[in-house]
Formats: C-alpha cells, sequence, structure tokens
C-alpha cells in the first residue's frame, strides 16, 4: 500500500490511523427510475466504491469528490446528495503486525446522466463499471450494508420538483396493477372517474390499467369500460405486463409508460370516496417534506346472507370496529411526485417497501377516504396475512436491519389489552378470537419461513 506525504496519516509505534473519504455514485434513469451504482472492479474481481485519502488540511466532503473523479476518471463533477456515515475498521498488511485504523467518510452523489468512467489501471483496478442497483447489491464487495443505507438515503435526501399550488401541476398518472379483478374493477374505475373529474381541468389525467396475466375477464371488462366512457380530460390506456408477475413488476412497467407530474396507485378492489384524489393532491403540496401520501380506510359491509361468512366477516374485522390501527401505509391508494417514485424490487408489499424507505416523510391523509372489501374466511385471512409476513421477510433483502428495526418499532402498534379487556363484552371476546387466529397462523408461517428456504418465493409465485 502507498502513502503520500501529504495524506491524513498519524503513526504511532503500534499502530497507523487513516483518514479516507469516498462514497456512492448513483444515476438515475429518468424514464424508469432505474438506479445504477459506479463501481470499481480490482484485478482479484473484488468490486469497491471509488475512494482514498483525505489530503492534510483538507475538507471531507472535498477530499470526497476529489477521490471520486480521481478513481473513476471522471470529467463531471458529482452533485453531493447526502453525508452517509463514518465508517471504521482496522486491518494489518501481510508484511507487518502494525494494526491500521482507518476511517472512511461516506458521500452520496448523483449524477445526471451515466457519465463516461474509466478505471485507474497503476491503481489495480481493471474496470468501472454502472451497474444496477440489484445487480451492484451481490456483488460489491465488503460495503453490501453501506450501498443498502445509501440508496435509502438517496432518495430521503434527493432534492424533488415542488408545487405550490394545484394550478402548478401540469399532469397526473393513475395507476391500476390488476391481477384477476374482474369482480371488481369496473366499480373501481367508475368511483375513479368521478374522482378525476373534480379536479382542475388545466391538469392533465390519463389512467394506465396494467394487466397482470390476468386469466378471468378483467381484460374484457376494462375494455368496454373504455369503450363505453370517452371522456375528453381524461385518458385510458390498458397495457399487458408480460414480464415477471408481480405487483412491483406492473407498476415499473406503468410508470416507464407514463410522464406524469404525480404518481398515483390504485387497487382494482377499492372504490374512491369523493374528493379522495383531490385531498391527497392538496396534501401533498401544503406539506412538501412530505414525499407520499395514501388514504385512510373504510370496510365495505359483506354482500352475504350466509351465516358462515357473515360471522368469519364480524370477526377477522373487529380490529376496524375497536379501530385496533397502526401507521404502517397500506398502498391501495397512494400519492407521490414523479422525482419521488423507486424502481421496485420483486416484493411484495411494494407500500411497506416505499414507506421503509421515506418514513417518516409519509402521511395517512383521513379526510382520503376508499372503501375495501374485508376478509370473510380463515382461508382469505390466511393468504393475505402471510402476504404480509413473506413481504416483510423480503425487506431484508433490500433495507438494512436498523432501517427495519427503527421503522417497525415507529410504525407497528401492540395492543392495548388493558383498553381491550374494558370493552363491552360483544367486542372484547371476538377480538380474542381473532387475536388467537392470528397467533396460531402467525406461529404456523414463521415455522415454515423457518424451515422451508424456498416457502417465501413458493408464496410469492403463488400471489
Amino acid at each position: 500500500m502507498k502513502f503520500d506525504k501529504n495524506d491524513q496519516i498519524e503513526y504511532s509505534p503500534n499502530s497507523i490511523r487513516h483518514e479516507s473519504a469516498g462514497g456512492f455514485v448513483f444515476f438515475e434513469d429518468d424514464k424508469t427510475h432505474k438506479l445504477f451504482v459506479a463501481l470499481l472492479r480490482k484485478s482479484d474481481g473484488h468490486y469497491l466504491i471509488p475512494k482514498g485519502h483525505i489530503k492534510k488540511g483538507e475538507e471531507t466532503k472535498d477530499a470526497a469528490v476529489r477521490e471520486v473523479r480521481e478513481e473513476l476518471n471522471l470529467k463531471e463533477v458529482p452533485e453531493i446528495i447526502s453525508f452517509l456515515r463514518i465508517d471504521s475498521y482496522t486491518f494489518t498488511l501481510n508484511d507487518s503486525n502494525i494494526t491500521h485504523h482507518k476511517n472512511v467518510h461516506l458521500y452520496i452523489f448523483r449524477l445526471n446522466k451515466k457519465a463516461e468512467i474509466r478505471p485507474q489501471i497503476d491503481e489495480g483496478f481493471e474496470a468501472t463499471e454502472w451497474i444496477q442497483f440489484e445487480e451492484a447489491v451481490g456483488i460489491i464487495s465488503f460495503d453490501k450494508e453501506n450501498l443498502l443505507r445509501a440508496r435509502q438515503f438517496f432518495y430521503y435526501n434527493k432534492p424533488v420538483k415542488m408545487y405550490r399550488d394545484p394550478t402548478d401541476i401540469k399532469s397526473l398518472i393513475v395507476a391500476i396493477p390488476t391481477y384477476n379483478g374482474g369482480s371488481t374493477i369496473s366499480k373501481t374505475l367508475k368511483s375513479l372517474t368521478e374522482n378525476l373529474q373534480e379536479i382542475e381541468d388545466s391538469i392533465k389525467k390519463e389512467v394506465i390499467i396494467c394487466a397482470d396475466h390476468c386469466t378471468d375477464n378483467t381484460i374484457s371488462i376494462v375494455e368496454n369500460f373504455i369503450k363505453n366512457n370517452k371522456l375528453d380530460d381524461i385518458k385510458f390506456h390498458l397495457i399487458n405486463n408480460d414480464s415477471v408477475k408481480g405487483k412491483s413488476n406492473a407498476l415499473n412497467k406503468i410508470f416507464s409508460a407514463s410522464s406524469g407530474e404525480l404518481f398515483c396507485v390504485v387497487d382494482d378492489d377499492v372504490i374512491l370516496e369523493e374528493k379522495c384524489l383531490i385531498n391527497l393532491i392538496g396534501v401533498l403540496i401544503a406539506q412538501e417534506s412530505l414525499r407520499c401520501v395514501f388514504s385512510a380506510w373504510k370496510r365495505l359491509p359483506l354482500q352475504s346472507k350466509n351465516p358462515w361468512k357473515l360471522f368469519w366477516h364480524w370477526i377477522l374485522g373487529i380490529k376496524f370496529e375497536i379501530n385496533e390501527t397502526s401507521k404502517i401505509m397500506r398502498g391501495a391508494t397512494m400519492m407521490l411526485r414523479r422525482d419521488n417514485f423507486v424502481y421496485l424490487p420483486a416484493v411484495l408489499n411494494e407500500d411497506q417497501f416505499l414507506q421503509y424507505i421515506y418514513w417518516p416523510q409519509t402521511k395517512e391523509v383521513e379526510n382520503s377516504v376508499i372503501y375495501f372489501n374485508s376478509v370473510a374466511s380463515i382461508s382469505d385471512y390466511y393468504k393475505r396475512f402471510i402476504r404480509i409476513m413473506v413481504g416483510s421477510k423480503q425487506l431484508s433483502k433490500y433495507l438494512v436491519k436498523d432501517r427495519i428495526d427503527e421503522c417497525s418499532r415507529a410504525l407497528f402498534q401492540r395492543p392495548d389489552y388493558h383498553r381491550i379487556l374494558s370493552l363491552p363484552l360483544k367486542l372484547k371476546v371476538p377480538f380474542l378470537i381473532y387475536r388467537f387466529i392470528r397467533f396460531c397462523i402467525n406461529l404456523y408461517v414463521n415455522l415454515k419461513i423457518k424451515f422451508i428456504n424456498d416457502y417465501e418465493w413458493f408464496r410469492f409465485k403463488q400471489n
């Protein structure tokens, strides 16, 4: 290892202390929002981030910019988005017993284009590459957790276009990913159309429905709705997700096919209350710090006279009767600025993933209401529950543990059993039955996930 006399290094008899700086250089594709990171490949196959020694008297951020430009042979000056952290570690060299203590001051950078980068051959690098984020997480050496942190910091802190007034907004895209939504989607489209007609005429409104490997009559229902509802101020489009099945992939496809300044996601089985979308827009404009807003839920009554279904609809939905809620984001209807859309990995809980990227810059808008169909059977509850469980486990592949723990502590609320026990008997008994069922399913699913390695991917494919 070569040291320069101007490097910020402190020597002592048994140790050497180094101060270094560098970081993660990101490029985000404007159309798809795919995120790329610039990495260096050494001759031994290791992929590393650009970094190097801070010079004596040099500011850490200046050193980080200099090292990034030198090691990538970068002509452009990257924009500093945020400081990430100081990464500290120790090492020894093969020919010495002296311990080296190294502090690396890590920053997050952005380039507005995928600039040309070249390796410093004399420094032992044989290549520099722009690598898509998901691939980079799998191949980066030593800095995987820092890379995951950097992605979250990048989205959380990057500057985005703000709107002071609804008239500043030029266009709105509504994304509806659908899988076998034939029984519900017509009501969703009807309520959505009514909501869009409430919005300023100056805002261009477009709805893109993505059929995600549907096997029922969803496509014909949507085609008939579009044919029978030709409106001058609202454009409807139906596209197909011909790649990997899943809501996250469908949303990525819709985003790539659109250009609206606001991006709104609506599930195919909800009904939007009057002014639902207007109120989401209003909060997003009024509170500039927010990155994503979402609607409050209300439960639809069960349209059935079957006593067995009515019983389970009552038991499994009792938490809504006693207002046992969490702060977790429910993505059945959510809205964000286009700049804040995150290219989604293949996760089941894309709404939870987005919230864990942006919390505490997310908010439920209480006067923006959607109605949803609650579960009415144990099998349906099991499917929904396991989707949440497996989706939560998947997050560990895309976010660092301390971020997951931080968000989970803040967003998931434990039941207040003192309040529960003080409830009237007609509410207390069904709630305790519900919690017992939840406990049993939770135990069963956790055992499955623990002992069957591919179980989460099996469930992912089934959904």
